[in-house]
């Protein structure tokens, strides 16, 4: 019996080693969209960056951390220019390219953000009565594009939800298409304001590593097991 126990012990370390052995250091490649994963003093901090970093610290996988906009992170990791980014499926337009994590790292609460509580929302198609201010670079979890050519009204596309919000706060447009906990960050900031949250979908965002990197699938295995 304790044979057997030592035996499964020895393949599965060895196991581990193959998969992080002579493993270069990981290129992360993260968008600002705090609470998860965002920059401060030239660091990425965050819910999703301490979960990051727990994950590969356990896989024993060295990694540096790169903010970059939406269609930058788009761009670089169909590229090869980052190694994984974590993101929502629609994101990513050649998923035959990367392995992706068994289990989300998380979930987003995708919404609208309105200054005004009597709106009747609960899907994307009840948004095409508003004008909408949209993030650039933004899938949100569709295969179509939330744009004008679509049936939406578009007033304007921020970098981000700390740009979309204060769009908001001056009329720029009648609701933002964002995601709950971003907004909720940025909320705080406008203590005289009254916004209110549509839910509309929660969707799922995974891990995915270019299956160029070395070693890849092993490497996948490995977080797999601390995801």
């Amino acid at each position: 019996m304790r044979t057997s126990v030592l035996m499964a012990l020895l393949m599965f370390f060895s196991k581990f080693s193959l998969a992080t052995k002579d493993v270069q250091s990981l290129r992360w490649g993260y968008v600002n969209f705090a609470p998860f994963h965002y920059s401060e003093d030239n660091k990425v901090l965050g819910s999703i960056a301490e979960k990051i970093d727990y994950i590969f610290n356990k896989a024993g996988i060295e990694y540096s951390a790169i903010e970059f906009p939406n269609k930058r992170v788009k761009l670089y990791i169909e590229q090869g220019k980052i190694d994984f980014t974590a993101v929502i499926d629609s994101f990513i337009s050649s998923p035959d390219q990367f392995l992706k994590t068994q289990r989300p790292v998380y979930t987003i609460n995708l919404g609208a953000i309105c200054l005004k509580n009597s709106h009747q929302i609960s899907s994307l198609e009840h948004l095409k009565d508003f004008q909408l201010i949209v993030m650039s670079g933004y899938t949100y979890g569709q295969e179509k594009l939330i744009d004008n050519k679509n049936g939406f009204d578009i007033a304007m596309s921020a970098i981000n939800h700390e740009k979309a919000i204060k769009a908001l706060t001056y009329k720029r447009g009648d609701c933002v298409l964002g995601y709950q906990a971003p907004f909720l960050v940025e909320e705080i900031k406008y203590p005289k304001t009254n916004f209110y949250f549509y839910p509309i979908d929660a969707l799922p965002v995974y891990l995915y590593l270019n299956k160029d990197v070395p070693n890849a699938s092993s490497i996948m295995q490995v977080i797999n097991q601390y995801n």
